[in-house]
């Protein structure tokens, strides 16, 4: 046990020492912020973008980072019907190895399932406290008052257990000595601002986020919050804004390559990014707008223009994008391309879904996914008969493709029992061979759905700087 507790430490503090003598620039200050929906965002339009924590960000600036760590329906309590102390995300806060911990949980423990374990909430409490300064950059440690509950009980949650989570958190704090931030009081004549009595909405999420940039610096936010978040990615420029009301990502590399090429990731941002990191070497900008559970549907390709639009004609990105899509990715990458050919410079596609009969319908061999096909049906409008019948899936609509020249690499593994090859690129590669069009497929022998890319991903970011 204790050899175990030693390599945990000592890859810590390997992290810690990566980050503090990181040579891209001054590291920034590291700001947790662990919660329950909340948080998380649920109740704003953009919670990637318009959640509390999200909001501080922007607040802080360039000097700070900010991580939203919130998990929908978490509970303090450990005995809860949803520990936050049994979630990836206290995990993914421990490996940020934060300077600064924001904790707002409590509300859920109220819930008549859980608030029978409150003998438990100070302990487990100290608990989690007790993780978080086990870290190497000893944080500096913020609890949270949850925010009033103006309404009828909701699954037990009321003011009266709010009451009591607030006198728990003052003896935490005392027996603890860690700062208090009162995001109950700030709420006092603006209930309005909790529409469904609990959570906030985005004006709420802001009054939230000035309250804690006061508590971290100590003074009140002044001025307009800025449009975009700040940050690093692979020792590059990463800002995040919004777009046609969806969450935006844009890589600025150190040295733009000249007329300011870029690659458009569909989906799964960040996810296998080796060609990504290649091209950002390569003065490529890297793009991403989040269209989660749009499986490429019109709405989605709607979404697209707006983004493409943004990326042209007021950031002056070149006219001609590299569209590439990771799996289902390959529904929003084909259909846009298809839509809209001329603006194509090529496709670079990874084990991609071509047909969602494939997946997430799972008529043919793969394994699909129900809840996936239930929300795709939903997204695009269509029964299950009228899905079935559907025409203009990537693997319908090749022609204009073909009629661009666009050329189109993809890359898959041959045991992928996901998005099986038969069902997807297969029937690509033959339908579009025969329109006299160009596909490359590199294979990857024995590999399943995963990983994506290749370990060395030269081929690729070859295919991709022929098409400039």
């Amino acid at each position: 046990m204790k050899v175990a507790v030693f390599f945990v430490f000592l890859f810590f503090l390997i992290e810690f020492a990566q980050t503090e003598s990181s040579p891209s620039m001054e590291a920034p200050i590291k700001v947790a912020c662990i919660g329950d929906s909340i948080t998380a965002g649920y109740g704003v339009a953009i919670a990637e973008y318009d959640s509390y924590p999200m909001q501080l960000n922007r607040m802080l600036g360039e000097k700070w980072e900010v991580r939203n760590f919130g998990i929908n329906g978490a509970t303090l309590l450990n005995s809860g019907d949803n520990p936050y102390q049994k979630q990836n995300a206290l995990a993914s806060a421990l490996r940020f190895l934060p300077q600064k911990v924001i904790i707002m949980l409590g509300t859920n423990d109220t819930k008549l399932q859980n608030w029978k374990f409150k003998e438990q909430f100070v302990t487990d409490y100290k608990e989690l406290i007790g993780k978080l300064r086990a870290l190497p950059t000893s944080p500096e440690i913020f609890v949270c008052y949850p925010v009033p509950f103006v309404g009828k009980s909701n699954g037990g949650i009321n003011e009266s257990g709010v009451q009591e989570v607030i006198g728990l958190v003052n003896q935490l704090a005392q027996e603890e000595n860690v700062k208090i931030i009162d995001m109950h009081k700030v709420f006092q004549g603006k209930e309005a601002l909790l529409p469904d009595s609990i959570h906030p909405n985005t004006e709420g999420t802001t009054l939230l986020a000035k309250t804690a940039f006061q508590a971290l610096t100590g003074k009140e936010f002044e001025g307009e919050i800025p449009k975009e978040n700040r940050s690093q990615w692979n020792k590059s420029l990463r800002l995040d804004f919004a777009v046609d009301g969806r969450a935006c990502t844009l890589v600025v590399p150190n040295k733009p390559a000249k007329g300011n090429p870029w690659i458009w990731r569909t989906e799964f941002f960040g996810a296998f990014p080796e060609a990504d990191v290649a091209l950002l070497g390569k003065g490529y900008y890297v793009a991403y707008m989040n269209l989660e559970n749009m499986y490429g549907a019109p709405v989605a390709i709607a979404h697209m223009d707006r983004f493409y639009e943004e990326m042209t004609q007021k950031r002056g990105l070149a006219p001609k994008v590299v569209v590439e899509g990771f799996s289902r990715g390959g529904l929003f990458a084909f259909n846009w391309a298809a839509q809209n050919p001329l603006f194509v410079q090529c496709l670079y596609v990874d084990a991609p879904v071509c047909d969602f009969k494939s997946w997430p319908a799972g008529k043919g061999k793969g394994k699909g996914s129900p809840k996936d096909w239930e929300r795709c049906k939903v997204v695009y409008h269509l029964s299950e008969e009228e899905a079935m019948a559907y025409s203009l899936n990537p693997i319908d609509r090749l022609k204009s493709l073909a009629d661009a020249h666009m050329e189109i690499l993809s890359v898959c593994g041959d045991a992928d029992d996901v998005v099986p090859m038969e069902e997807n690129t297969n029937i690509v590669l033959a339908r579009y061979l025969t329109m006299g069009g160009v596909m490359k497929v590199i294979t990857k022998p024995g590999v399943g759905h995963h990983p994506h890319s290749l370990v060395d991903p030269t081929p690729i970011v070859n295919f991709i700087v022929a098409h400039e």
